[in-house]
């Protein structure tokens, strides 16, 4: 997702005009097509863009989207070059936010295992994790 530098990698699109954005997006989950890493986003003609896995993107996925899921569409393939995260992509997990400022510094965690264990009370569930964590490195 992130490149070096902190700076997001490219993204392919596929732009349409925001009354066919619904049927798209269904088609493209149904197709396990959807990028969900990345928010679907308007475009400044007023089109939208749907982040794509783009290796997987077929000239007949396209020929399917114009002609049988929603006839008289258009759409073109484009790349959002800086294509804004989901916000379920920047979410931290509860280890991540534990790690996160400990001492004052950074942290980098890692999650080595994860266990279920048996619960006793209802609607809880109970877990065993073997979490790494280690200070970031001093940069500079």
């Amino acid at each position: 997702m992130d490149r070096a530098g902190g700076k997001s990698a490219a993204v392919v699109a596929v732009v349409t005009e925001p009354r066919f954005t619904q049927r798209y997006r269904e088609y493209l989950e149904k197709q396990k097509l959807l990028e969900r890493q990345h928010r679907v986003e308007k475009m400044p003609d007023g089109t939208v863009a749907l982040p794509v896995l783009g290796e997987a993107l077929t000239e007949q996925h396209l020929r399917e989207l114009r002609n049988r899921v929603a006839p008289g569409s258009t759409c073109v393939v484009t790349q959002l070059l800086n294509p804004v995260p989901s916000k379920k992509a920047q979410a931290c997990s509860p280890a991540q936010r534990l790690c996160l400022e400990v001492y004052g510094k950074p942290w980098k965690t890692q999650i080595l295992h994860i266990q279920p264990v048996k619960s006793y009370a209802p609607h809880v569930d109970h877990i065993v994790l073997d979490l790494e964590c280690r200070p970031c490195p001093l940069v500079g």
